[in-house]
């Protein structure tokens, strides 16, 4: 039978080889192991913390190593015996000995060098190790190995920051390391009631959100959802601003989170499309919306949506992820600034389609899980620009009434939340209506 801390090595390499999610992943390898509750929690603690602090803790194991090459692998396990060590309550004799007996298991050569590391990282402890990855560095550089995060990361959180009028970069980064609530989803007045009578806390955020302790997996159903307060907000936005009775577009459906929460609030007349290119996540879709006779999902690009035949377009746009590093920690190693050209051209290209596909008087709602100042404020702004015909929505006063509790920047019309201020993902909305 598989330990936690080999579950926790199986999810890292997969993650690295494979590209795999760890927030997808994580359930699938859980459900194949016999863990018991405990030890399924170690799992996810040491493979998001692994991950989170991941360059934090590569400065720590270069500079024991003394720049000798490591293989991947083995360093893998000394980030997971690291994160043991310098962020978790395990005696250092465990963690050092049960991260030696899984490097003997793949590279027994390297069992010696990796105590060696260890033990030293052990007497070291964290905050000398810190003092010496970070000594004579810039304050970006400071700030990198201090949060974990890439520079080119930090640098454009901190110009999203600025435009908001908000200048508290290290809250930001600090609450991008912090382990996220479990937010459910309840769709129905059945699912809420069930919910509350089980004891959850109420979101402060989304009056469909609720709280959950440990695993939600035995409340979960066709009703109850496990999604981010900020997503549960767009998706509750876009039903606001327009006649529930229409025709809703869903431009970039998958995986469905968005698409379930519109249908639970559309009228019977409604009719919802959900477009969705890739035909596995498009199965997703039909698994979040159910046998209902109102939606249909079809494997088509966004960019091909009909003109002028919706009364709302919900355009969740791909991004770099950016606002949603507490959940998926490896997005921030993953993602690169060559990346954003393409992206913003593509954002470019949907919204351009979303505003055709609108009926006279429709609306559009924008949304991102990224603060990038390209992925948000700049595709708005262009696409006004080139599209006279539209106007932008103030869309504070939706929000407000959505959420009144919620502290939105009163100078904007388009609303971005902040992991650190609205404890939820950093997602961006913007409305734009078609006269």
């Amino acid at each position: 039978m598989a330990s936690a801390r080999q579950v926790a090595l199986q999810l890292l390499q997969r993650v690295q080889r494979d590209d795999s999610y760890v927030n997808l992943l994580l359930p699938t390898l859980l459900r194949q192991s016999s863990l018991d509750e405990a030890d399924r929690g170690l799992v996810q603690e040491l493979a998001y913390g692994a991950l989170r602090w991941q360059l934090q803790y590569d400065s720590f194991i270069d500079i024991l190593a003394g720049g000798k090459a490591i293989e991947p692998d083995i360093r893998l396990i000394l980030r997971l015996g690291m994160h043991q060590l310098l962020r978790m309550r395990i005696p250092s004799h465990a963690a050092i000995n049960e991260s030696v007996e899984q490097v003997k298991e793949i590279q027994p050569r390297a069992a010696g060098f990796a105590n060696a590391i260890l033990r030293n990282a052990d007497r070291r402890g964290y905050d000398q190790l810190l003092k010496d990855a970070t000594e004579g560095k810039s304050r970006l550089e400071y700030l990198s190995i201090v949060y974990s995060h890439p520079q080119w990361v930090i640098s454009v959180l901190s110009d999203a920051l600025e435009l908001d009028g908000k200048s508290d970069i290290e809250a930001l980064l600090s609450s991008n390391n912090e382990t996220p609530q479990i937010n459910l989803a309840a769709l129905t007045d059945s699912a809420s009631k069930k919910l509350t009578a089980l004891g959850l806390k109420k979101s402060p955020v989304s009056p469909i959100g609720f709280i959950a302790a440990g695993n939600p997996e035995p409340l979960l159903d066709a009703d109850i959802r496990v999604q981010d307060q900020g997503s549960q907000l767009v998706a509750l936005a876009m039903l606001e601003l327009s006649d529930r009775s229409g025709v809703f577009l869903d431009m970039c459906s998958g995986p469905g989170g968005k698409s379930a929460v519109l249908l639970s609030g559309l009228s019977p007349q409604a009719k919802l499309v959900c477009f969705e290119p890739a035909p596995h996540r498009a199965k997703l879709v039909a698994q979040a919306v159910g046998d209902d006779g109102r939606v249909s999902i079809v494997t088509r690009m966004g960019q091909e949506a009909e003109k002028n035949s919706y009364d709302a377009v919900l355009l969740d746009a791909p991004c770099t992820g950016l606002g949603s590093l507490r959940r998926k920690p490896e997005s921030r190693w993953r993602k690169q600034p060559s990346q954003l050209r393409d992206l913003n051209r593509i954002q470019n290209e949907l919204l351009l389609a979303g505003l055709d596909a609108l009926k006279s008087g429709g609306v559009l709602l924008y949304s991102t899980c990224s603060p990038v100042i390209s992925e948000t404020n700049t595709q708005i702004f262009d696409a006004l620009q080139s599209r006279p015909d539209c106007d932008l929505v103030d869309i504070k006063p939706i929000l407000s009434k959505i959420s009144p509790t919620l502290k939105l920047n009163e100078s904007r019309k388009t609303i971005q939340l902040w992991t650190n201020i609205h404890q939820t993902d950093c997602m961006f909305l913007a409305a734009i209506r078609k006269n």
